[in-house]
């Protein structure tokens, strides 16, 4: 190997090293539950999810920072697919912060590049927010943003057949629907109506918040068969424990009476590592039993 190639080969690793870092950085400064319960996953494979969580996080935040213009978002929202077709040319720019850690990701796990551009449209489509109307609208928004990183995530965990895709998917869209959930308040003040506003109409505000709360649950019953399908080095435990930790959050607005006065639900430290522990043991003592 010449001295050039060993210095571009040099230069890479440090790109990746500095793009793994960025990514790992802001999946831990942004959502904490998500981080905690890849903690024990296999190093590529945590390190997989926090470059997906990176480029995500970049997508969101295009779409909800305050301070640019709408055309200066549509302008980011081009360079991020731009950029991402770089990755999967095989090109990662050095510019973009999350580049080369997924484009190892991508090298690494049969991640569908269809999935992560539904995620950017999805994330793209709240530059010029409409309430949703109905159940279905809610169901597809929630679909496009989260279900895709529902499905990229099983295809890092270890379960790619269609089937588990499709679980992967409801699991993702039960977590949209907690966020929702959790940032009522949040989300009205800033302009934007996630609850079906045809439903909230005709039901009420509560009995919507209710409705939705009951589907997020039923959805998060795929972890169980999820986890059985995937190796048991961490795969399971953070399946089981993202869903129980997040569906801790639904408990908490539930008690709230689904009243969005009350304040930004959350769990707990001691409860969520309560959570964790019910979930390491259903993972590694006899799991299959304990379905």
């Amino acid at each position: 190997m010449s001295f050039a190639q060993r210095a571009i080969d040099v230069n890479e690793s440090e790109d990746l090293a500095r793009s793994a870092r960025w990514c790992a950085q802001v999946m831990r400064a942004h959502a904490k539950s998500f981080y905690f319960s890849t903690r024990v996953l296999p190093r590529a494979k945590r390190e997989a999810v926090e470059a997906l969580y990176g480029l995500f996080r970049s997508a969101d935040d295009l779409a909800d920072e305050p301070g640019p213009t709408l055309e200066e978002r549509r302008a980011g929202f081009a360079e991020l697919r731009d950029a991402l077709a770089g990755v999967a040319r095989g090109e990662p720019s050095s510019g973009v912060p999350w580049a080369a850690a997924v484009a190892r990701a991508l090298a690494r796990f049969p991640i569908a590049l269809d999935d992560i551009l539904a995620l950017i449209a999805g994330c793209e489509s709240d530059l010029e927010p409409r309430p949703i109307a109905t159940f279905a609208e809610l169901e597809s928004y929630s679909r496009a943003v989260a279900g895709t990183v529902g499905r990229c995530s099983m295809a890092i965990l270890g379960a790619s057949d269609d089937d588990s895709l499709a679980r992967g998917e409801r699991l993702g869209i039960a977590m949209q629907y907690t966020n929702i959930l959790r940032d009522v308040a949040e989300d009205e003040r800033s302009g934007r109506y996630y609850l079906p506003q045809r439903e909230v109409e005709r039901l009420g505000r509560r009995e919507v918040m209710r409705e939705i709360a009951q589907q997020a649950r039923s959805r998060y019953r795929e972890a169980f068969v999820l986890a059985a399908r995937v190796p048991n080095d961490g795969s399971r435990w953070a399946l089981l424990a993202t869903a129980d930790i997040y569906g801790g959050i639904v408990d908490v607005v539930e008690r709230r009476a689904f009243d969005p006065r009350a304040g930004r639900a959350v769990v707990g430290t001691p409860a969520k590592i309560g959570r964790a522990v019910r979930c390491w043991a259903r993972a590694y003592t006899g799991f299959e039993s304990m379905k």
